[in-house]
């Protein structure tokens, strides 16, 4: 069956429907009436984090979260997940299952709301909430939101106004995000600018990270890590995971002369496409692992295409490649805010120009052009995010 039809299906059961015309009604008294609501009062120390709409325990929020676990702060704690069920989380982190009752009750009776991508359009913020939009991408080459409004559905436009107006606080990484949230986000509140709290691991020590992740993928302590994280089409395509992955390996093996393994990591608009793909124990399938982040923190090369993760990455000055198979027909989509070609990372069309690219790498050229280009960027990352967000929560509770 379609996942666009069992996800409808799903989405309007009788029982959803139900919680959500409660949540409407609770809506509707809240309008009428001048005080909070004796039935669910806000608890001025909770906090519910969204992140991708029920993924688990990564992103801005994760980063956020971990800040107020080592400044050891009493906060109630709530993450919305679609049934994820492992020990990644936290002990202080309570879970709810994103779109249930309970999940409801939480949206509504939380102080402060943390979340990086748009909330549905039936949601609501109540008078007395505080709404931090982290946002999940970032500084960004592709064109988003309001620059290609012709583009989006009217749903998710709505439903991005509806965000915009109810947030209190967007954060952002550098002055040109800064430039786009006024520019192309339909939101003139207030904005941080502190760089993103995802980032922060990338300027802290890394053996912590490293040991988990290559524990949770099976891989050695000298082995090499390259990842494989391209965005996602329109259309949902999966043909630009056509990179000859064995090829590519042999390829890194015999340049570096040590063992290499490549984490292929789909976007979260098709991870559920992720077992398309024939996985090896060189080839691993990174789509589900929770954090993309641990996934950069501690790759050695990153290959994608039209992402905005190439600029966080080239922060600890490792060495990005594009391979972009269908830059004509993208640009027509979407269209750039940068010309791809002037950027410091090298773009390869087709697997004989990756490998050739890679193998043609000037490392000292390639950091004097992107510390020009993080110069432009007016990027605010210094490891230091994660404290100045805490810093906001601590004053609104």
């Amino acid at each position: 069956m379609n996942n666009k039809i069992k996800d409808f299906i799903k989405r309007n059961t009788i029982l959803f429907f139900l919680m959500k015309s409660i949540y409407y009604f609770i809506k509707k008294i809240e309008s009428v009436l001048l005080y909070p609501l004796a039935l669910f009062p806000i608890k001025d120390n909770k906090i519910l984090v969204l992140n991708f709409a029920g993924k688990g325990f990564g992103d801005n929020g994760k980063a956020i979260i971990n800040e107020i676990i080592n400044q050891n702060l009493n906060y109630d704690i709530v993450w919305a997940t679609k049934g994820i069920k492992n020990n990644t989380f936290p002990n202080i982190v309570r879970t709810v299952n994103f779109n249930s009752f309970c999940f409801f009750f939480e949206l509504i009776t939380s102080k402060i709301w943390i979340n990086n991508k748009r909330m549905p359009l039936y949601i609501w913020k109540r008078k007395k909430q505080f709404y931090i939009q982290t946002w999940h991408g970032g500084t960004a080459l592709k064109k988003i939101e309001k620059d290609v409004e012709n583009k989006l559905n009217k749903y998710y436009i709505k439903s991005a106004k509806n965000d915009s107006k109810m947030a209190n606080l967007f954060i952002s990484n550098s002055k040109f995000c800064t430039n786009i949230y006024k520019k192309a986000f339909w939101y003139d509140g207030e904005i941080l600018e502190c760089g993103s709290p995802r980032c922060d691991c990338f300027f802290k020590d890394k053996r912590e990270v490293n040991l988990r992740v290559r524990k949770y993928f099976n891989i050695e302590n000298k082995t090499k890590i390259l990842l494989y994280a391209p965005t996602f089409r329109l259309n949902k395509s999966t043909e630009v995971y056509n990179i000859d992955f064995e090829k590519l390996i042999s390829f890194l093996e015999s340049k570096f002369k040590c063992k290499w393994k490549i984490l292929v990591r789909l976007h979260p608009n098709i991870s559920y496409k992720c077992d398309f793909l024939k996985y090896t124990s060189n080839i691993i399938n990174a789509t589900n692992y929770d954090d993309m982040y641990d996934l950069l923190n501690i790759s050695d090369i990153l290959i994608t295409d039209y992402s905005g993760t190439m600029f966080e990455f080239s922060l600890m000055h490792k060495p990005v490649f594009l391979y972009a198979t269908d830059i004509e027909e993208y640009m027509k989509d979407r269209n750039f805010y940068f010309n791809i070609f002037n950027l410091p990372y090298k773009v390869a069309q087709d697997n004989n120009e990756l490998l050739k690219l890679i193998n043609c790498f000037e490392e000292e050229k390639y950091l004097s052009e992107l510390k020009s280009f993080l110069l432009e960027l007016g990027t605010y990352n210094n490891g230091n995010a994660s404290k100045q967000v805490v810093d906001v929560i601590k004053k609104i509770i």
